[in-house]
């Protein structure tokens, strides 16, 4: 069972929930009609019977059928394709509604289950840009983030990291600094505090040696002490200590001093400094009061940090932090100033270095030099030069920032490098020729040869097996990433694998996954991967496989987007559909939000949403646009007032 089904199974049976007149006149005819020829008294596929089901679940078993059940409507499994009869949208979402009160109701376990990655396209899309929807108000709840990675190795710059505790999961396809991404557990607050403390002894001499020259000048050494922590204080923290908190470090300081010797009790503060909560972890809301809409906006200072840390793995700095301290100027007018000198600022392209962080976890082709490759001759090295030259391509696209995401989809300009010993190998998985001579200017690609990031090598390498190419897993990422769909997970009795037949295409061997159990779910996933097989799983042009013509061709069916359905020849085809389509430009705000924000969308986020894509739209299609209204958004502003 998954874990987020355990949260409700135990809060569901802990709750003693009530009946609810909502099931007797609404979910159990919904039952009877839609489910129960499969899952009654006379047949029970899959081992299920829903017509004993009561509004109150009276077992642990019944609490985890009805998530189940919530999960596989949620998925589209439900009711399945052989059904003989189908219900409306609405009423199948007026079920889902009750399913998921009845089992939140003890609890938070709907937002537990919302909050896990890759459930973010269970929120109807139709819903979140329906103008309907306008109205809501932010409903997601204040969060404790620990810091990235990157802002630790930021924070203790200068300490000897012999590895960073914080970074030993590099996970792939997923956003790395969504919320609760990075735990925080004894090993590393073991580790965080040796470097802490390694850290602050070369901070404590170097505090030594100003305080000598202080005392020279006859500045008393409690006050040289003094001003030293403040020093420190405002270079962590990024603020003064209250009074409190001076008078505890200092007390610590003489303590050390005395016990250890110079400059130790220095270092002893330095390290408990960095060693504070909110030195390693990002608050939210915590001495705000409500507004007269119930929520609980971000303090100026939490705002601050959240800006900062949105657009780089950095601190506020010197200016924003003055900027949020002017109290005449509105917080949200100060996000969007300070967000586009972050975004335009040439010295220091840390923000921009975070808008390429983003294409390369939502492309997910930075794991192409990690997909084992078998030895081919003339293409050592060529996985991290692929990646570094579709970095160039997304950078070159950020400059230009017009029409971002559908210049990614559709360009056949690349850029190609061939400047190292890492490089080698480039020209002939592009299909040119090995004499090629690299040039300055990007590199136009026939309209029969290459589309976009992909048919980019970095990205076909990355979505591919090792010896294989995969239109599975291409069409996932196309299902998941440009339709908003979801798959479920595959069923742990399963052994997807496809048969080893050398005489067999890829294609022909994946006939396997057309068996009835299997179909349903690659259904959504073989069509939009097939057209890709134009190409090996180096991301070669070919035009044979096994010495038989390769076969591009597809169909797409029941998409949900009329302009996406019918026949296709060519991937070229499908991705110009694809680009053409405000639907996927729509779940490409989807994408961004949930970036920037750290969290899934819900339907509190409608409002944000609808106005980040307009945003986007009336500037031609501008990242830095997108990304400036949702940091100035109330989803990022504002948190839902926690209940009593």
């Amino acid at each position: 069972m998954k874990p987020w089904l355990n949260i409700i199974v135990l809060i569901v049976l802990a709750g003693g929930l009530r009946a609810d007149e909502t099931f007797a006149r609404t979910v159990q005819p919904f039952l009877n009609t839609y489910c129960v020829s499969c899952h009654g008294p006379d047949k029970q596929k899959g081992k299920i019977r829903v017509d004993q089901l009561k509004s109150t679940p009276r077992n642990r078993e019944e609490a985890e059928l009805w998530a189940r059940m919530l999960e596989a409507m949620a998925f589209g499994e439900m009711p399945s394709d052989s059904a003989e009869k189908f219900p409306t949208k609405a009423k199948a979402r007026a079920v889902q509604d009750w399913i998921g009160g009845m089992l939140a109701k003890a609890g938070r376990a709907v937002e537990d289950k919302r909050d896990k990655e890759g459930y973010g396209n269970l929120v109807p899309h139709e819903l979140l840009f329906s103008p309907a929807e306008k109205r809501r108000t932010v409903d997601a709840a204040a969060r404790l983030w620990r810091i990235s990675p990157k802002a630790l190795a930021n924070l203790l710059r200068g300490a000897r990291m012999v590895s960073n505790p914080f970074a030993f999961e590099k996970p792939h396809g997923n956003f790395r600094d969504f919320k609760g991404k990075y735990a925080f557990n004894s090993l590393m607050a073991e580790q965080v505090t040796e470097l802490a403390l390694g850290q602050s002894l070369q901070e404590a001499r170097n505090a030594r040696k100003k305080i000598v020259e202080e005392r020279k000048k006859g500045v008393p050494i409690d006050e040289a002490n003094t001003a030293a922590v403040r020093q420190r204080y405002q270079t962590v923290l990024r603020r003064e200590p209250a009074d409190a908190e001076l008078a505890s470090l200092m007390a610590l300081v003489k303590k050390v001093d005395a016990e250890l010797g110079l400059p130790r009790g220095l270092q002893a503060a330095f390290a408990a400094i960095i060693l504070q909560p909110e030195t390693l972890f990002r608050f939210e809301a915590v001495a705000s009061e409500p507004e007269t809409n119930g929520l609980v906006p971000l303090s100026r200072t939490e705002a601050a940090a959240a800006l900062a840390y949105a657009l780089t793995d950095l601190p506020p700095d010197t200016r924003m932090q003055a900027a949020f301290r002017d109290e005449q100027q509105s917080i949200r007018a100060i996000m969007a100033t300070e967000a586009k000198r972050l975004l335009d600022d040439e010295k220091r392209p840390d923000a921009r270095r975070r808008l390429l962080q983003f294409f390369q976890e939502y492309f997910d082709y930075e794991k192409a030099p990690d997909v084992f490759k078998d030895s081919t001759p003339g293409h050592k090295h060529w996985a991290p030069a692929l990646v570094y030259d579709l970095d160039q391509l997304v950078l070159h696209t950020l400059r230009q920032d017009r029409q971002v995401f559908r210049t990614l989809l559709t360009t056949r300009e690349y850029f190609i490098y061939v400047n190292s010993h890492r490089d080698h190998g480039n020209p002939l998985v592009y299909n040119l020729p090995p004499d090629w001579k690299p040039v300055v200017n990007p590199v136009q690609f026939p309209k029969d040869q290459r589309m976009g990031v992909l048919t980019h090598p970095a990205w076909l390498v990355a979505h591919s097996g090792n010896f294989d190419n995969d239109p599975i897993r291409r069409g996932h990422w196309i299902r998941y990433k440009l339709l908003g769909g979801t798959v479920p997970d595959i069923p742990i009795n399963v052994d997807a694998k496809l048969p080893d037949e050398p005489t067999m295409t890829l294609r022909e061997r994946m006939h396997v996954t057309r068996e009835e159990s299997c179909y349903k779910c690659h259904s959504k996933m073989n069509p939009l991967g097939l057209p890709f097989e134009q190409y090996d799983h180096y991301g070669r042009l070919r035009f044979t496989e096994l010495d038989k013509p390769v076969d591009t061709t597809s169909k797409l069916v029941n998409t949900g987007i009329p302009s996406l359905d019918g026949p296709l020849k060519t991937p070229f085809q499908l991705i110009e559909r694809l680009a053409a389509t405000e639907h996927c430009e729509q779940v490409f705000v989807r994408y961004v939000f949930r970036y920037f924000t750290g969290r899934n969308e819900t339907l509190g986020d409608a409002k944000t949403l609808q106005d980040a894509h307009a945003a986007y739209q009336q500037s031609e299609g501008s990242m830095k646009a997108l990304v400036i209204s949702l940091l100035t958004s109330d989803s990022f502003l504002y948190r839902a007032q926690p209940p009593k």
